[in-house]
């Protein structure tokens, strides 16, 4: 999948989506201001997928089939622990959402996309053990995921 986005410098730029090769994107977060508030939310593209659809209730505009593109993503979730950002001299730090948590897996519209992301493995804090294999896991790591990752800006 590719996305469009403005650099800083107010050209054109595209991003590749892979779930193989680049799966890390960067939406903008839907939280409100406060203490442990962050722009931006990350994830872990699973799948890229569409669907052909036929709405048919009382509340449909069209008799036409159409077309629904979407993304399963695995979430990641900040680290408040560690102090990151431009005060603190430091990458902000993520880890997996725990699998067994009901927000862990989602759906994400290919439009709320600003773009890919790089994760860089925090390798001092080693692999996690306990997620075990699952469709997440990429070969390129093979098949194992880091406790945390940093966002590289």
């Amino acid at each position: 999948m590719r996305v469009n986005y403005t650099t800083y410098d107010m050209r054109r730029e595209q991003d590749t989506i892979n779930p193989r090769t680049r799966p890390d994107i960067m939406l903008l977060s839907h939280e409100d201001e406060g203490d442990s508030y962050h722009p931006y939310w990350y994830a872990r593209v699973l799948g890229i997928f569409h669907v052909n659809i036929k709405h048919t209730g009382p509340s449909s505009r069209t008799p036409h089939v159409q077309k629904l593109e979407f993304l399963f993503v695995q979430w990641f979730g900040r680290d408040l622990a560690h102090g990151a950002g431009w005060s603190a001299r430091r990458l902000h730090r993520v880890g997996f959402v725990p699998p067994d948590s009901p927000g862990a897996f989602g759906f994400v519209d290919p439009f709320d996309i600003i773009h890919g992301v790089h994760m860089i493995p925090a390798f001092a804090q080693g692999p996690i053990d306990e997620l075990g294999k699952s469709i997440a896991q990429r070969p390129a790591d093979d098949d194992e995921d880091w406790q945390y990752y940093y966002v590289g800006m």
